[in-house]
Protein backbone atom coordinates (compact mmCIF):
# COMPACT_ATOMS: atom_id res chain seq x y z
CA UNK A 1 0.00 0.00 0.00
CA UNK A 2 1.31 3.54 -0.91
CA UNK A 3 1.70 6.48 0.66
CA UNK A 4 -1.69 8.81 1.51
CA UNK A 5 -1.63 11.99 -0.75
CA UNK A 6 -2.72 15.08 0.40
CA UNK A 7 -3.99 17.73 -1.67
CA UNK A 8 -4.02 21.51 -0.32
CA UNK A 9 -5.99 24.25 -1.24
CA UNK A 10 -4.89 27.50 -0.23
CA UNK A 11 -7.18 30.91 -0.81
CA UNK A 12 -5.71 32.41 -4.08
CA UNK A 13 -3.13 29.97 -4.29
CA UNK A 14 -2.78 26.52 -7.11
CA UNK A 15 -3.59 23.49 -5.29
CA UNK A 16 -0.43 21.40 -4.07
CA UNK A 17 0.12 17.75 -3.20
CA UNK A 18 2.11 16.29 -0.39
CA UNK A 19 2.93 12.79 0.52
CA UNK A 20 2.73 11.99 3.72
CA UNK A 21 5.43 8.89 4.63
CA UNK A 22 5.15 9.59 8.53
CA UNK A 23 3.95 12.65 10.58
CA UNK A 24 3.15 16.01 9.19
CA UNK A 25 2.81 19.33 11.11
CA UNK A 26 1.13 22.16 9.24
CA UNK A 27 0.55 25.83 10.16
CA UNK A 28 1.53 29.22 10.17
CA UNK A 29 4.45 29.07 11.92
CA UNK A 30 5.48 25.44 12.72
CA UNK A 31 8.09 22.31 11.94
CA UNK A 32 6.45 20.73 9.11
CA UNK A 33 4.63 22.64 5.74
CA UNK A 34 4.31 26.03 6.30
CA UNK A 35 0.63 27.97 5.24
CA UNK A 36 -0.08 31.76 3.89
CA UNK A 37 -3.75 31.36 5.71
CA UNK A 38 -4.17 33.78 7.85
CA UNK A 39 -7.41 32.50 9.26
CA UNK A 40 -4.54 29.40 10.35
CA UNK A 41 -2.88 28.98 13.84
CA UNK A 42 1.22 28.83 13.86
CA UNK A 43 0.95 25.16 14.97
CA UNK A 44 -2.68 23.94 13.36
CA UNK A 45 -2.56 20.32 12.93
CA UNK A 46 -1.21 17.04 12.54
CA UNK A 47 -1.40 14.21 9.84
CA UNK A 48 -0.22 10.86 10.30
CA UNK A 49 0.49 8.15 8.75
CA UNK A 50 0.36 5.11 11.25
CA UNK A 51 0.59 2.08 9.52
CA UNK A 52 -1.40 2.57 6.11
CA UNK A 53 -3.86 4.15 8.36
CA UNK A 54 -4.26 8.08 8.15
CA UNK A 55 -5.09 10.24 10.83
CA UNK A 56 -5.64 13.67 11.65
CA UNK A 57 -5.78 15.96 15.19
CA UNK A 58 -6.14 19.49 16.23
CA UNK A 59 -3.25 20.98 17.61
CA UNK A 60 -5.31 23.44 19.96
CA UNK A 61 -5.96 25.90 17.24
CA UNK A 62 -7.91 28.99 17.53
CA UNK A 63 -10.48 28.50 15.06
CA UNK A 64 -11.04 24.47 15.52
CA UNK A 65 -10.04 22.02 12.65
CA UNK A 66 -13.37 20.41 11.00
CA UNK A 67 -13.26 17.10 9.12
CA UNK A 68 -16.04 16.35 6.53
CA UNK A 69 -18.11 19.50 8.31
CA UNK A 70 -17.20 18.67 11.87
CA UNK A 71 -15.77 19.77 14.24
CA UNK A 72 -12.26 17.13 15.51
CA UNK A 73 -11.42 17.24 19.55
CA UNK A 74 -9.65 14.05 19.09
CA UNK A 75 -7.18 12.28 17.03
CA UNK A 76 -9.91 11.24 13.79
CA UNK A 77 -9.29 8.23 10.75
CA UNK A 78 -9.61 9.91 7.53
CA UNK A 79 -9.57 8.37 4.35
CA UNK A 80 -9.99 8.40 0.18
CA UNK A 81 -12.21 11.63 -0.22
CA UNK A 82 -12.17 13.11 3.04
CA UNK A 83 -12.26 17.08 3.44
CA UNK A 84 -10.01 18.44 6.65
CA UNK A 85 -11.09 22.01 6.67
CA UNK A 86 -8.22 24.25 8.71
CA UNK A 87 -9.07 28.14 8.45
CA UNK A 88 -9.89 29.01 4.85
CA UNK A 89 -7.70 25.90 3.34
CA UNK A 90 -9.21 22.84 2.51
CA UNK A 91 -7.05 19.35 2.69
CA UNK A 92 -8.17 16.46 0.99
CA UNK A 93 -7.68 13.15 0.77
CA UNK A 94 -6.55 11.52 -3.11
CA UNK A 95 -6.39 7.88 -3.91
CA UNK A 96 -3.22 6.58 -4.54
CA UNK A 97 -3.25 6.97 -8.10
CA UNK A 98 -4.59 10.50 -7.81
CA UNK A 99 -1.87 12.72 -8.96
CA UNK A 100 -1.52 12.64 -12.05
CA UNK A 101 -5.51 13.28 -12.78
CA UNK A 102 -6.36 16.01 -9.92
CA UNK A 103 -7.05 19.04 -12.23
CA UNK A 104 -5.27 21.90 -11.69
CA UNK A 105 -2.66 20.37 -9.49
CA UNK A 106 1.37 19.96 -9.52
CA UNK A 107 2.55 17.06 -10.19
CA UNK A 108 6.12 16.26 -10.16
CA UNK A 109 7.06 13.83 -7.57
CA UNK A 110 10.09 15.11 -5.24
CA UNK A 111 11.55 13.20 -2.70
CA UNK A 112 12.67 14.53 0.81
CA UNK A 113 12.08 18.47 -0.35
CA UNK A 114 9.63 21.41 -1.36
CA UNK A 115 8.28 23.02 -4.40
CA UNK A 116 9.21 26.61 -4.99
CA UNK A 117 7.03 28.95 -2.89
CA UNK A 118 6.35 26.06 -0.69
CA UNK A 119 8.15 26.57 2.65
CA UNK A 120 8.99 23.24 4.62
CA UNK A 121 10.59 24.18 8.61
CA UNK A 122 12.40 20.84 10.37
CA UNK A 123 13.85 18.26 8.93
CA UNK A 124 11.11 16.73 6.63
CA UNK A 125 12.68 13.56 5.48
CA UNK A 126 9.19 11.67 6.38
CA UNK A 127 7.20 13.80 3.81
CA UNK A 128 7.22 14.22 0.02
CA UNK A 129 6.29 16.91 -1.55
CA UNK A 130 5.09 17.09 -5.25
CA UNK A 131 5.72 20.32 -7.41
CA UNK A 132 6.90 21.79 -10.21
CA UNK A 133 10.26 23.70 -10.52
CA UNK A 134 12.02 21.69 -7.42
CA UNK A 135 15.30 21.40 -6.02
CA UNK A 136 18.05 20.96 -3.13
CA UNK A 137 16.89 24.80 -2.37
CA UNK A 138 13.81 23.55 -0.78
CA UNK A 139 15.91 22.15 2.17
CA UNK A 140 17.59 25.56 2.62
CA UNK A 141 16.41 27.23 6.26
CA UNK A 142 12.57 28.49 5.56
CA UNK A 143 11.52 31.58 7.27
CA UNK A 144 9.02 34.56 7.40
CA UNK A 145 11.32 36.21 4.72
CA UNK A 146 10.66 33.18 2.51
CA UNK A 147 6.92 32.71 2.91
CA UNK A 148 6.61 36.97 2.10
CA UNK A 149 9.05 36.78 -0.89
CA UNK A 150 7.05 33.26 -2.24
CA UNK A 151 3.78 35.23 -2.13
CA UNK A 152 4.96 38.39 -3.51
CA UNK A 153 6.65 36.92 -6.36
CA UNK A 154 3.27 35.35 -7.41
CA UNK A 155 1.55 38.53 -7.21
CA UNK A 156 4.24 40.45 -9.25
CA UNK A 157 4.04 44.19 -8.09
CA UNK A 158 4.54 46.65 -10.48
CA UNK A 159 8.26 47.15 -10.17
CA UNK A 160 8.35 50.81 -12.26
CA UNK A 161 5.92 52.15 -9.93
CA UNK A 162 7.67 51.67 -6.98
CA UNK A 163 11.42 53.29 -8.54
CA UNK A 164 12.33 56.69 -8.68
CA UNK A 165 12.20 58.34 -12.43
CA UNK A 166 11.68 54.56 -13.43
CA UNK A 167 15.20 53.92 -12.70
CA UNK A 168 15.69 51.61 -9.79
CA UNK A 169 14.09 50.13 -6.68
CA UNK A 170 15.37 49.34 -3.49
CA UNK A 171 13.70 46.01 -1.69
CA UNK A 172 13.96 45.33 2.14
CA UNK A 173 13.00 41.71 3.77
CA UNK A 174 13.19 41.72 7.30
CA UNK A 175 12.11 38.99 9.88
CA UNK A 176 12.44 38.15 13.82
CA UNK A 177 15.32 35.90 14.60
CA UNK A 178 14.02 32.50 16.15
CA UNK A 179 10.79 33.80 16.57
CA UNK A 180 9.24 30.12 16.70
CA UNK A 181 11.19 29.72 20.06
CA UNK A 182 10.39 32.93 21.19
CA UNK A 183 6.60 32.74 20.75
CA UNK A 184 6.57 29.34 22.23
CA UNK A 185 8.57 30.63 25.03
CA UNK A 186 6.27 34.02 25.56
CA UNK A 187 2.71 32.21 24.99
CA UNK A 188 0.17 33.08 22.28
CA UNK A 189 -1.00 36.34 24.32
CA UNK A 190 2.24 38.14 24.95
CA UNK A 191 3.98 37.21 21.67
CA UNK A 192 1.06 39.10 19.78
CA UNK A 193 1.87 42.49 21.94
CA UNK A 194 5.38 42.02 20.89
CA UNK A 195 4.56 41.42 17.51
CA UNK A 196 2.24 44.14 17.10
CA UNK A 197 5.16 46.53 19.11
CA UNK A 198 7.60 44.91 16.27
CA UNK A 199 5.10 45.64 13.67
CA UNK A 200 3.95 49.18 14.88
CA UNK A 201 7.94 50.19 14.92
CA UNK A 202 8.08 49.03 10.98
CA UNK A 203 5.62 50.62 9.46
CA UNK A 204 6.06 53.70 11.52
CA UNK A 205 9.84 54.15 10.12
CA UNK A 206 8.97 53.07 6.93
CA UNK A 207 6.20 55.70 6.29
CA UNK A 208 8.77 58.15 8.10
CA UNK A 209 11.53 57.39 5.32
CA UNK A 210 9.33 57.40 1.98
CA UNK A 211 8.92 53.81 1.67
CA UNK A 212 6.28 51.00 1.08
CA UNK A 213 4.94 48.06 2.85
CA UNK A 214 4.49 45.30 -0.21
CA UNK A 215 3.71 42.41 1.74
CA UNK A 216 3.87 41.49 5.69
CA UNK A 217 2.87 37.37 7.04
CA UNK A 218 3.48 36.84 10.58
CA UNK A 219 6.93 38.78 11.41
CA UNK A 220 8.04 39.19 7.83
CA UNK A 221 8.15 42.13 5.65
CA UNK A 222 9.18 43.08 2.08
CA UNK A 223 9.72 46.92 1.94
CA UNK A 224 10.36 48.99 -1.19
CA UNK A 225 12.07 52.49 -1.48
CA UNK A 226 12.59 54.42 -4.39
CA UNK A 227 15.54 55.48 -2.83
CA UNK A 228 18.72 53.42 -1.41
CA UNK A 229 19.98 55.70 0.92
CA UNK A 230 16.53 56.12 2.76
CA UNK A 231 16.09 52.49 2.73
CA UNK A 232 19.44 51.96 4.49
CA UNK A 233 18.72 54.56 6.95
CA UNK A 234 15.40 53.55 7.90
CA UNK A 235 16.81 50.10 8.59
CA UNK A 236 19.25 51.47 10.97
CA UNK A 237 16.51 53.43 12.79
CA UNK A 238 14.08 50.40 12.45
CA UNK A 239 17.23 48.57 14.57
CA UNK A 240 17.99 51.01 16.85
CA UNK A 241 14.30 51.37 17.88
CA UNK A 242 14.22 48.00 18.63
CA UNK A 243 17.41 47.51 20.50
CA UNK A 244 15.69 50.70 22.68
CA UNK A 245 12.49 48.48 23.05
CA UNK A 246 14.82 45.30 24.35
CA UNK A 247 17.11 47.42 27.12
CA UNK A 248 13.46 48.57 28.54
CA UNK A 249 11.76 45.06 28.43
CA UNK A 250 14.58 42.53 28.82
CA UNK A 251 12.25 39.69 29.03
CA UNK A 252 10.06 40.51 25.73
CA UNK A 253 12.73 42.26 23.46
CA UNK A 254 13.26 40.66 20.02
CA UNK A 255 16.17 40.79 17.01
CA UNK A 256 15.36 41.27 13.47
CA UNK A 257 17.58 40.28 10.45
CA UNK A 258 17.29 43.03 7.90
CA UNK A 259 18.34 42.48 4.19
CA UNK A 260 18.53 45.20 1.12
CA UNK A 261 19.03 44.91 -2.71
CA UNK A 262 18.72 47.56 -5.22
CA UNK A 263 17.81 46.62 -8.64
CA UNK A 264 17.03 48.14 -11.84
CA UNK A 265 13.03 48.38 -12.13
CA UNK A 266 12.59 47.52 -15.73
CA UNK A 267 10.96 44.30 -16.29
CA UNK A 268 9.61 42.37 -18.75
CA UNK A 269 6.07 40.91 -19.51
CA UNK A 270 6.91 38.27 -17.32
CA UNK A 271 8.36 40.48 -14.51
CA UNK A 272 11.49 38.14 -14.53
CA UNK A 273 13.87 40.51 -13.79
CA UNK A 274 12.06 41.99 -10.29
CA UNK A 275 11.53 38.43 -9.59
CA UNK A 276 14.99 38.03 -9.38
CA UNK A 277 15.66 40.79 -7.50
CA UNK A 278 13.32 40.32 -4.86
CA UNK A 279 14.97 36.56 -4.15
CA UNK A 280 18.79 38.31 -3.97
CA UNK A 281 17.37 40.48 -1.54
CA UNK A 282 15.32 37.67 0.35
CA UNK A 283 18.41 35.59 0.01
CA UNK A 284 20.59 38.34 1.92
CA UNK A 285 18.43 38.97 4.59
CA UNK A 286 18.27 35.30 5.42
CA UNK A 287 22.01 35.63 5.50
CA UNK A 288 22.10 37.98 8.73
CA UNK A 289 21.62 37.29 11.92
CA UNK A 290 19.33 39.01 14.74
CA UNK A 291 20.75 42.90 14.85
CA UNK A 292 22.32 42.52 11.86
CA UNK A 293 21.66 44.71 8.56
CA UNK A 294 23.39 42.85 5.07
CA UNK A 295 23.29 45.05 2.19
CA UNK A 296 24.41 44.01 -1.22
CA UNK A 297 27.31 45.53 -3.30
CA UNK A 298 25.30 47.74 -5.32
CA UNK A 299 23.34 49.00 -2.68
CA UNK A 300 26.48 49.45 -0.53
CA UNK A 301 28.43 51.32 -3.39
CA UNK A 302 25.31 53.72 -4.06
CA UNK A 303 24.59 54.39 -0.47
CA UNK A 304 28.77 54.85 0.59
CA UNK A 305 29.96 57.99 -1.56
CA UNK A 306 28.48 60.55 1.03
CA UNK A 307 30.75 58.82 4.03
CA UNK A 308 27.62 59.57 6.07
CA UNK A 309 26.48 55.46 6.09
CA UNK A 310 28.99 53.03 7.61
CA UNK A 311 30.14 49.80 5.81
CA UNK A 312 32.01 46.77 6.88
CA UNK A 313 34.53 45.04 4.41
CA UNK A 314 32.65 43.31 1.66
CA UNK A 315 32.67 39.56 1.71
CA UNK A 316 31.48 37.38 -1.74
CA UNK A 317 28.88 34.70 -0.98
CA UNK A 318 26.61 32.06 -2.73
CA UNK A 319 22.58 33.33 -2.76
CA UNK A 320 21.12 29.55 -2.57
CA UNK A 321 18.75 29.73 -5.82
CA UNK A 322 20.51 31.88 -7.78
CA UNK A 323 23.77 31.02 -8.87
CA UNK A 324 27.16 32.85 -9.31
CA UNK A 325 28.63 34.72 -6.17
CA UNK A 326 27.30 38.22 -4.69
CA UNK A 327 28.99 40.86 -2.98
CA UNK A 328 26.81 41.93 0.45
CA UNK A 329 28.50 44.21 3.25
CA UNK A 330 27.71 45.06 6.55
CA UNK A 331 25.76 47.86 7.50
CA UNK A 332 27.19 49.18 11.02
CA UNK A 333 24.01 50.85 12.13
CA UNK A 334 25.63 50.65 15.54
CA UNK A 335 28.63 52.66 14.82
CA UNK A 336 27.79 55.12 12.07
CA UNK A 337 24.92 56.37 9.61
CA UNK A 338 21.67 57.97 10.44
Amino acid sequence: MGHTILEIRQPGRKPLQVVVAGELEVGRDCDGLLLVDEEVSRRHARFADEGGVLMVDDLGSTNGTALNGREIDRPMVMGAGDVVLLGATEVRVLSGDARASAPGSRSTTVAGGGPRGTVMKGDPTNVVVVGPQADATAQARATSIDRVAAAVEEERPDAESLAADGDTVTIVFSDIEASTERAMALGDQQWFRVLGTHNEIVRRRVKEFGGREIKSQGDGFMLTFPSARRAVQCCIAIQRDLTGYADDNPETGVRVRMGVHTGEAIVDAGGDLFGKHIIVAARIANLADGGQVLASGVTAEITSSRGDLAFGEPIEVELKGIGGTYRVCDVLWEDGGA
